[in-house]
């Protein structure tokens, strides 16, 4: 069975489903308004309509095409990408978001690489506390080559399976 990588699901993808779907109605609307009203000022109206249509439309496309790629880019470093194993330093909320008055939580892994230097990678965002489940742990970090912005942080590896009832 092949495995894929699980991101969160983010703002960004949700804005675009938004906005690609605010757009495409804009756009079904004004068209036809355009071509069958005969006023000239209809017309300006019709043309703002459907310019507006058309601006959701290619920004909800461009943040749909974003996340797509960031969900291959994971899938890619899984299956072909260099790991390296980080240890857990701090699981912490991010209070930057918040669902349904809960803010989620995320695990930062620290790691030093040969130079000396220390990478701080971050989790996708999970919606229990894993904190008495990662005690003492080792998370593998998926990367491409010496490149660390693009990573993939494997915690579903170190998770036991969670089911909410």
């Amino acid at each position: 069975m092949e495995r894929k990588a699980k991101n969160s699901f983010g703002a960004r993808l949700i804005v675009g489903i938004v906005f690609t779907f605010i757009g495409i109605i804009y756009l079904a609307v004004g068209t036809p308004l355009y071509f069958f009203l005969p006023d000239r000022n209809s017309r300006i109206f019709s043309s703002v309509f459907s310019g507006l249509g058309m601006v959701f439309l290619i920004l909800g496309i461009v943040f749909l095409i974003l996340e797509i790629q960031k969900k291959r880019r994971c899938n890619r470093l899984l299956h072909d990408g260099n790991y390296i194993t980080a240890e857990i330093s701090e699981i912490s909320l991010d209070y930057g978001i918040r669902v349904n008055r809960r803010h989620p939580y995320v695990v930062i892994c620290r790691y030093q690489d040969m130079e000396g230097t220390v990478h701080m990678f971050k989790s996708r965002n999970l919606y229990f506390n894993p904190g008495p489940l990662l005690q003492g742990q080792t998370v593998k970090i998926y990367v491409d080559g010496k490149d660390f912005r693009h990573y993939y942080m494997d915690i579903d590896e170190v998770l036991p399976k969670v089911i909410r009832h």
